[in-house]
């Protein structure tokens, strides 16, 4: 798994959604797929209810109601980060989260600021935790929604498959399952696009592209823990 949870966001938009598109199609795809079992009728009603329901989170009680039951952010009224939140935007509601397995201080939403677990735990009050403080309230400030909420929220059956999948597989096999998945994917792309099926040709371009980004995940939370080792040995 990565080192940061999947729903911590980067500073930047673009990032954020590329990173996330992936998912968000399959999820979706797979949704369908499950409701349409049920008839068109029920699929349909499904179906659209699943996606206003994505919609609905980037609402303000939506963007809670994630932000605590779903995600598991603490609410932080008290912290340094509420304070300075105060001054940066007076008059204006922001809700102040402490986000588990994170680090940083990122903008969540429309009307949310998060400041990851770890940096916490750190008990400094860096410069440079304030000046994204400052960035992420003057994102939220310029009317900006993000949309990683709503995109983690048609992910969510693909998560949850990955998530089922990996809890079954011993950690020394994910190697080879991802190159073998990866493998017959790309075979089947190929076939579908001979085949005249550009839908699920895109599917599956989706499919190489999320095993990619994981990969490349893991690698990225490797190198910064090993970061992270070298200067505590170099201290003890």
């Amino acid at each position: 798994m990565d080192d940061c949870r999947w729903w911590t966001v980067t500073r930047n938009v673009t990032a954020g959604v590329a990173r996330r598109l992936p998912s968000a199609l399959i999820g979706t795809a797979m949704l369908v797929t499950f409701a349409g079992i049920l008839g068109p009728t029920w699929g349909a009603a499904v179906a659209l209810g699943w996606l206003a329901a994505g919609a609905l989170v980037l609402t303000r009680p939506g963007e809670r109601l994630a932000a605590t039951t779903v995600m598991r952010y603490r609410p932080a009224p008290q912290s340094w980060l509420a304070a300075d939140v105060r001054q940066l935007a007076p008059g204006r509601r922001i809700d102040v989260y402490v986000a588990p397995k994170a680090t940083g201080v990122f903008a969540l939403g429309g009307h949310t600021v998060a400041i990851g677990e770890r940096s916490v735990d750190a008990g400094t009050r860096t410069a440079a935790l304030q000046a994204a403080a400052r960035s992420a309230v003057a994102e939220l400030r310029a009317g900006r929604t993000r949309p990683e909420l709503a995109m983690g929220w048609w992910s969510g059956p693909w998560l949850f498959a990955k998530l089922t999948a990996g809890a079954f597989l011993p950690p020394r096999w994910y190697p080879f399952f991802r190159l073998f998945g990866s493998v017959m994917v790309g075979m089947s792309v190929v076939t579908c696009l001979g085949q005249g099926q550009p839908v699920a040709a895109g599917l599956g371009v989706c499919l190489l592209a999320d095993l990619a980004l994981d990969y490349l995940g893991r690698r990225r939370a490797g190198a910064a823990a090993r970061r992270r080792t070298v200067p505590s040995l170099a201290r003890a």
